[in-house]
């Protein structure tokens, strides 16, 4: 009888356990966690200072923080030089990672190796740490300013980099000795998104109120998505049919069909909408309206809202975990 009630609550609390959101709050330097359909803060973790992206591991239990250091992009003070860990599960900081010389770490990605991938503004560069280790194992000069956001390619071979200060796109294909191309996009390369295919390179233009659309067997732009409010950041649907992009001067989301290379639908989320995420079920997306310090959810199937979620000071980049 006794372990009969056992498991009966132990299913109970796994029923329970529902996803959470977590979320960078860029100007009160730290990570929260929310409920994922409520909206409650669970927790505040202190992170550096400025985080701007993160990274998770695949089973989501740990997430590296990227510590810009500065508010903003535009600004030319050397800002931080580490990465905070964070233990997901404990909810409670871990460590930290010097990066030494390189300054103001921006973008931040995983490969399947669990190496990460990051941007730093000074010097312009790409670089590789082994978390495990807690160093840097590779480094790339770009030879462009201020690369923002970057992608892996699916095969971990190669990266590619946006240059808000250059204008331009850069491929790195590690092991190699420099960037092996730059591509010319305009306006203030930020947010990318790679096709599920590979063959297709997305990248949001902001100030040039564009999308460029990459060959990535060519490395050449071979079309432009015109869409007005300064595209930031972009994320795929799971089916690949659709590309988010956040319009941050807008304060939109839109929805655009890649098929038609045309937005499908376009609603309003809030001041400053920058960080934007799908969820793993697929069924919801996530944005980071940083003006409101608030986060919208909504539904994938008809773009409605579903919750807004009042978070810490800028909210920016988003995931969401299992309830652990």
């Amino acid at each position: 009888m006794k372990r009969a009630i056992s498991l009966v609550l132990s299913a109970a609390s796994v029923l329970a356990a529902g996803d959470v959101l977590l979320v960078g709050h860029k100007w009160a330097d730290s990570a929260g966690f929310y409920d994922a359909e409520t909206g409650k803060q669970l927790a505040v973790v202190p992170a550096g200072v400025k985080p701007h992206e993160f990274a998770l591991t695949p089973d989501r239990s740990v997430a590296y923080l990227t510590n810009y250091g500065v508010d903003r992009y535009t600004e030319t003070s050397p800002g931080g030089n580490t990465l905070t860990i964070l233990d997901l599960r404990r909810r409670q900081k871990a460590g930290e990672i010097d990066l030494g010389t390189f300054h103001r770490p921006h973008g931040i990605e995983m490969g399947p190796s669990g190496r990460l991938y990051i941007t730093c503004d000074f010097p312009p560069s790409l670089i590789v740490v082994d978390p495990k280790e807690r160093k840097i194992v590779e480094s790339y000069e770009l030879g462009e300013s201020l690369p923002h956001m970057l992608v892996l390619t699916h095969d971990e071979k190669a990266a590619y980099t946006a240059n808000a200060g250059a204008g331009s796109v850069t491929l790195v294909r590690f092991g190699a000795r420099k960037p092996e191309a730059r591509i010319p996009v305009g306006g203030v390369p930020m947010g990318l998104a790679l096709s599920r295919d590979g063959t297709r390179l997305y990248v949001a233009t902001r100030t040039a109120n564009t999308i460029a659309v990459i060959d990535t067997a060519t490395n050449r732009v071979v079309g432009k998505i015109e869409i007005a409010g300064n595209p930031a950041r972009l994320a795929l649907t799971p089916d690949g049919k659709h590309l988010l992009a956040s319009l941050i001067e807008a304060g939109d989301v839109a929805v655009i069909d890649l098929a038609s290379r045309r937005v499908a639908h376009r609603f309003h989320a809030g001041a400053n909408v920058e960080g934007i995420m799908v969820d793993p079920s697929g069924r919801f997306g996530y944005a980071s309206a940083q003006g409101d310090n608030t986060v919208v959810k909504f539904s994938l199937r008809d773009w409605k809202e579903v919750l807004r979620i009042r978070t810490e000071s800028r909210p920016d980049p988003l995931a969401v975990l299992p309830g652990f």
